[in-house]
């Protein structure tokens, strides 16, 4: 019954205030409840598990290597967030010697990010950016936006400020939706 005078009138002396976090929490539970209710027991499994991907940013590089513009950008994000970060090399086709240069170029990184206490982790991944970055939000459904690299024309235009693109996903719906 207490609850219920909370909401009675003239009771001014009375604040509710309601955290974003447990906010997130209460809409991520009752996403999962839904998903598990319509039969897709993994994803729902996937938001549940914090370990499986919930709050994260993905970065993607242009090639082998970030430019630092985007790595700082993403660790100063992630920061303020308090989010995790999902660092990704993308290419359309498998080579050796891309596979080694993008893990030489990911350890200095990992160690810039620990200092400052971000979390950190690194995918490569063969095949289209699109299909990747789809396959990569149902593996992580706390994803919730993608940072790539300044286009190239707009760094040579812009001599000091350079605009990293950010992609908020939480209003991406797929295809099949």
């Amino acid at each position: 019954m207490a609850l219920f005078n909370w909401f009675k009138k003239n009771k001014k002396d009375k604040k509710v205030k309601v955290e974003e976090q447990k906010q997130a929490m209460f809409r991520d539970s009752a996403a999962a409840a839904a998903f598990a209710e319509a039969g897709e027991h993994e994803t729902a499994r996937a938001m549940i598990d914090k370990s499986k991907g919930n709050r994260n940013i993905l970065v993607v590089a242009s090639g082998v290597c970030f430019s630092e513009e985007l790595f700082c950008y993403s660790v100063d994000m992630a920061k303020r967030l308090d989010f995790e970060l999902l660092m990704l090399n993308v290419s359309d086709k498998e080579e050796a010697r891309f596979l080694d240069k993008c893990q030489q170029n990911f350890t200095p990184l990992q160690e810039r990010a620990q200092k400052a206490g971000v979390s950190m982790s690194h995918r490569i991944e063969i095949g289209e950016l699109d299909n990747v970055v789809h396959m990569l939000k149902t593996q992580f459904p706390g994803m919730r936006y993608v940072l790539t690299e300044p286009d190239p024309e707009m760094v040579q235009c812009a001599a000091d400020s350079v605009t990293i693109p950010v992609f908020d996903l939480s209003c991406f719906q797929s295809t099949a939706a």
